[in-house]
């Protein structure tokens, strides 16, 4: 009878604490919008998922597991699972600080910076620093382990035949290019808002407000030449269509 009654109680633990598979929903708090590519970890179990473009996902999980859910776009948010059959999880958007990026020290008048601007000759260097701007942070890189275009080329799979089979196959490989992937687009995007943004434009033009608009409407930069260009040769773009941008209104 005892060997029985233990037995039974070994069985009733077990199912307790047996892995389940957790379903979820991951929105935003701004405006209640799902958030696709958020990670949620079971710091536990040492499980991931991430939310798909409708924010759902499914994670294994046991009740007392520590789950953290991230996306760079998004406060992370920590928490332990208690009974929950379905779990909705809300983020609060992350208020991403820049490094200012106004343009300061420049002389008085348009002209006498247009000179400065002829004056500094061709630019060479990626790393050239224009008159009065901030040097950039360097921009977003996924590791080559998770680059697409090297892991998908002939030579890697020529060279790493098996390495390259498991790639193709596996969907925690996948999960991971995604979001260097997402984590290099973003670094790239902030790199761009230093180098073009209202803010220089209004320092080299003196335009503001609805007049700043229209022009910013006008110039119509393609973010293609911003992320090629550099500082220098945005600023000098934006100089030479504010002439055409006058002449039109005059």
């Amino acid at each position: 009878m005892k060997i029985v009654l233990s037995f039974f109680l070994m069985v009733i633990f077990t199912l307790h604490v047996s892995a389940q598979e957790l379903q979820g929903k991951v929105t935003s708090a701004a405006d209640s919008l799902p958030i696709e590519g958020v990670h949620i970890v079971n710091t536990s179990q040492n499980k991931m998922a991430i939310s798909d473009e409708k924010g759902t996902f499914s994670l294994s999980v046991i009740k007392g597991d520590t789950l953290v859910a991230s996306n760079i776009n998004f406060n992370s948010k920590q928490f332990v699972l208690g009974n929950a059959e379905y779990l909705r999880i809300t983020l609060n958007p992350a208020v991403i600080q820049l490094d200012e990026v106004r343009v300061s020290n420049l002389p008085e008048t348009e002209a006498d910076f247009r000179r400065k601007l002829v004056d500094m000759g061709e630019v060479e260097n990626d790393n050239f620093v224009p008159f009065g701007m901030k040097p950039n942070k360097p921009k977003g890189k996924i590791p080559i382990n998770y680059d697409p275009t090297y892991n998908n080329s002939l030579k890697y799979a020529v060279t790493k035949p098996i390495s390259f089979l498991v790639k193709k196959i596996s969907k925690e490989h996948k999960k991971k290019v995604k979001y260097y992937e997402t984590v290099a687009n973003q670094g790239n995007k902030i790199v761009n808002d230093k180098k073009y943004n209202p803010e220089i434009v209004k320092d080299l033009t003196g335009l503001e407000g609805d007049d700043l608009t229209d022009f910013i409407h006008f110039l119509n930069i393609d973010p293609a030449f911003v992320k090629r260009s550099s500082e220098y040769e945005i600023a000098a773009h934006i100089l030479k269509e504010f002439e055409v941008y006058k002449t039109g209104r005059g």
